[in-house]
Order: C-alpha cells, then sequence, then structure tokens
C-alpha cells in the first residue's frame, strides 16, 4: 500500500508542475498568488498585524484556491487523455491511486501556501525595518500554517475529487467544481441566519474568550470532520468497473 501511495503521488506531483499548473489559464496563478499574497500584501501591512493569526487566512485560503486549477484534472484529465483505463490496468490498489492523487494536490497546495508565507515574511522585514527580525512565534499561528493548508486543502481536494471521478471532460469537473463552491459559499452566509440564536450567542462567546489556539484547534477539528466525510465519500464511489465504464 505505501509503495503504491508512493507510485501514484510522485506521478502526480510531475504531472501538477510540469503539465497541468504549467499550461492553460492557471499557469500564472500560482506566481500571482505568491506576487499578490507575498509581496503586495506584506509592503501594506504592519509587522504586527501581518505575523499574527489573522495574517494567515488569506494565503492558507487563497492557496487552497490553487488546488481547484489542478484537481478537476486527476479523473476526468485522464478519462480525456485515454489513459484511466490503463492507470485502473495495473495492480496499482484503489485507496494508493485515490490517496495518492488527493495527497499530491493537497502537497500542491501547501507548497504554494509556504511559498506565499516565506515570501511574505522576507517582504514585510524588508519593508518595515525596525532593528529586528519579525517573524512567527505564537502558538497559533505555528498551528495555522502546519494544519491549515492541509486540512482547507483537503476540503478542496476531496471535494474536487468526488467531482473529478465521473466527470466526462475537465471543464465539466472545472465547471461543477466553480458551482459546488458558490453554492456553497452562499449557503454558509445564508445559512448562518437560520442558526438558533442561542448558538450564535454561544459561537460569538466563545470567539471573543477562547484563546488564538483554542479557536484554530477547533476550526481544526471542524475542517478535519469534513475531510474525512468527504474522502469516505470519494472511497465509496471509487469503483473501478464503473469509471471503466464511464
Amino acid at each position: 500500500m505505501t509503495a503504491d501511495f508512493m507510485t501514484v503521488l510522485w506521478k502526480e506531483w510531475k504531472e501538477i508542475v510540469m503539465e497541468r499548473s504549467s499550461s492553460g489559464a492557471g499557469s500564472f496563478r500560482p506566481l500571482i498568488l505568491v506576487g499578490v499574497l507575498g509581496v503586495a500584501v506584506p509592503l501594506r501591512m504592519m509587522p504586527d498585524r501581518y505575523f499574527s493569526v489573522a495574517g494567515l487566512l488569506m494565503p492558507v485560503f487563497f492557496a487552497a484556491v490553487v488546488i481547484t486549477a489542478v484537481i478537476a484534472d486527476s479523473f476526468a484529465g485522464e478519462r480525456e487523455r485515454h489513459t484511466l483505463e490503463t492507470l485502473l490496468a495495473t495492480r496499482l490498489s484503489d485507496r494508493a491511486i485515490l490517496f495518492g492523487k488527493i495527497a499530491a494536490c493537497i502537497a500542491y497546495g501547501w507548497v504554494i501556501s509556504l511559498l506565499c508565507i516565506v515570501a511574505g515574511s522576507i517582504t514585510s522585514d524588508l519593508a518595515h525595518r525596525e532593528g529586528e527580525i519579525h517573524f512567527f512565534h505564537d502558538t497559533a499561528s505555528w498551528l495555522v500554517i502546519l494544519l491549515g493548508p492541509p486540512l482547507v486543502g483537503g476540503v478542496m481536494a476531496t471535494g474536487g475529487v468526488l467531482i473529478s471521478l465521473h466527470a466526462a471532460t475537465v471543464r465539466q469537473a472545472q465547471q461543477t467544481l466553480s458551482v459546488a463552491l458558490a453554492v456553497g459559499v452562499f449557503a454558509t452566509i445564508f445559512g448562518s441566519s437560520m442558526v438558533p440564536e442561542s448558538w450564535r450567542a454561544q459561537f460569538l462567546h466563545a470567539l471573543v474568550t477562547w484563546s488564538p489556539t483554542e479557536l484554530v484547534l477547533a476550526a481544526a477539528a471542524v475542517l478535519l470532520a469534513i475531510d474525512l466525510v468527504l474522502l469516505a465519500a470519494g472511497m465509496a464511489r471509487f469503483q473501478r468497473s464503473k469509471l471503466v465504464l464511464d
């Protein structure tokens, strides 16, 4: 299982870096993100604001968006290139194929996120020299750096795989994923108004009274639960016979 997983992971990583992300409209998206979040934003923020949990939210969430440019290709692209049958005919296990593709996309988003954070740290220190080197020192910030990208990216990757599994083309998978994201944002915004008042009061109380570390861990637990549900759904839908017949 481990050897099969690493084989798929390495195959997918090479394709993402050398092919998928280096062609088409998404080719400059990572560079734009690094430029905006790693240079432009830190220039406009003072170090005390940038080197905080709040300053990390943008590179964590927006870097995960680059995953949408590659995850739609995970299975739909194989189907378009007529390589899906060959992949499924190998002795690689179902879980190795599924987990390897998801892990490669998560790793890609995580790398982009770290590049944004490192570039932003250097930019902020160079632009706002105050006789000392600033960096992230609190526990909450390091938890966001270490847990944020893989958990947020995991939602994108596992959800995108669910769509890509049975999409006829990459374009169809991308369009469906975009609609799903829009519906998710809409439901979150307008669905919050339907939450009982007592629940909202408890949520606001937690935001005010909990420490940043506790809030980050609570958010990580919620994201992990979502990731596991979507991953279980992907495992249930991954059936070689149906994929070949699609």
